[in-house]
């Protein structure tokens, strides 16, 4: 497929950016331009990756293809980037009662999979672990500063002429854009503490109800919260009460709260991202991956940039074209 104008990816949050590294592999010419009046959920998320999912511990949603893919994408970007921001990291998730131990147990034969490994006090999940999010960013961005590819610039719909294609990754923004507040997102927004304790474990994460994840700088974050009634970037005292139950009621009792962190999932009501362009003009999307942006968009960066170059159709089940009714004239 001949690209004659390069495209313009809208956004350099986790899906941005991680689109953007697609783009530079496949030698897809592009720039990446995020807007200086929009804030970054991206930097508060927890990155936390996991295969396992709910009370009967599923596999989630397209498990394999999804761990496959990440592990190797995020080491060569740490290798291309000369950065350290991906930690692969056992998570344990114990038993909430006997009760609960039991009915798991006398159903273990039927959901046991490759990604468990069960004990007497809970279930250890393989092939977890967190990325850094914010690192990721910052390396990033410096490295597109460095090949003249990146703007902190807000896009205005004159610009689209310049362009190939352009590529809105904008997170829970995008449900004030005209173009695709159409769409079914359901944002919801989500506090994480860090805190500074010598109670937990720092060879895990601890995943009880929410979760506690240990930093390499000997601090550890908890979270997370979950509410679709406001979406400001201030913290709430009902919020932060609820996380300090979290801790509570997974054993630490002696701790430092040292600062907290807002961000605004961009979930959708389908619980599917929205990817690719639309039919008839130049404008597509890569977001509404939740909580699950560091597993989930890697992956479909990949299909993504295959659909771009004719390789490959995007699944139905993450096309925008599933909602294509919603964008005809």
């Amino acid at each position: 497929m001949k690209i004659s104008k390069p495209y313009l990816i809208v956004g350099q949050g986790v899906a941005g950016t991680v689109l953007a590294h697609h783009f530079l592999q496949a030698n897809i010419p592009f720039q990446i331009w995020d807007s200086p009046i929009h804030f970054n959920s991206s930097y508060a998320a927890g990155g936390i990756f996991n295969p396992v999912t709910g009370r009967k511990l599923e596999k989630t949603w397209l498990a394999d293809e999804l761990f496959d893919y990440l592990f190797p994408f995020y080491q060569q970007l740490e290798k291309t980037l000369n950065a350290s921001f991906f930690y692969p990291m056992p998570l344990f998730r114990p038993f909430a009662n006997a009760e609960m131990k039991q009915w798991l147990l006398d159903r273990k034969s039927e959901i046991n999979h490759d990604f468990l490994t069960w004990t007497d006090d809970g279930v250890w999940v393989k092939q977890a672990g967190w990325v850094d999010v914010a690192s990721l960013l910052r390396h990033s961005k410096n490295y597109f500063e460095k090949q003249g590819i990146y703007a902190a610039k807000t896009f205005q719909v004159a610009d689209a002429m310049d362009f190939e294609g352009v590529i809105f990754c904008e997170g829970f923004h995008a449900t004030q854009n005209p173009l695709w507040n159409k769409l079914p997102f359901l944002p919801a927004k989500g506090e994480l503490i860090r805190f500074q304790s010598n109670e937990p474990s720092r060879d895990c994460i601890l995943n009880k109800n929410g979760f506690i994840l240990p930093l390499p700088d000997g601090a550890f974050k908890v979270g997370a919260t979950y509410r679709w009634d406001e979406f400001t970037q201030t913290p709430t005292a009902s919020s932060r009460e609820e996380l300090i139950g979290k801790l509570t009621s997974m054993g630490v009792s002696n701790y430092e709260l040292l600062d907290t962190y807002v961000g605004i999932r961009p979930a959708t009501q389908d619980r599917r991202p929205f990817v690719g362009m639309l039919s008839g003009n130049n404008r597509g999307i890569f977001n509404g991956f939740g909580s699950k942006g560091v597993s989930l968009s890697p992956y479909f960066a990949h299909t993504f940039t295959q659909d771009i170059l004719g390789e490959k159709e995007l699944q139905a089940d993450v096309s925008i074209r599933r909602y294509s009714h919603l964008f005809s004239v």
